[in-house]
């Protein structure tokens, strides 16, 4: 089965950004500046952030939410 996008079949142009433990923490604890661009998403009534910028570099982040695995492209 497959476990992972692949961009390339030589590997990955960029390494997929894979979010760490503290990904559940509350956005306000991570002392953003309020002009700060994110990408939301949600699903089984919790939601993650991603920071446009780190996007706009990995392209890709995967990983799970509600015990379910995602994979959100920009």
């Amino acid at each position: 089965p497959i476990s992972k996008a692949r961009i390339r079949k030589k590997g990955w142009a960029f390494e997929p950004l894979r979010p760490g433990p503290d990904a559940s923490a509350p956005l306000a604890a991570a002392g953003l500046d309020p002009e700060t661009e994110l990408i939301v998403f949600e699903r089984g009534g919790l939601s993650r952030a991603l920071l446009m910028r780190e996007m706009g570099y990995h392209h890709v982040c995967q990983g799970k939410l509600a015990g379910l695995p995602y994979a959100v492209t920009f």
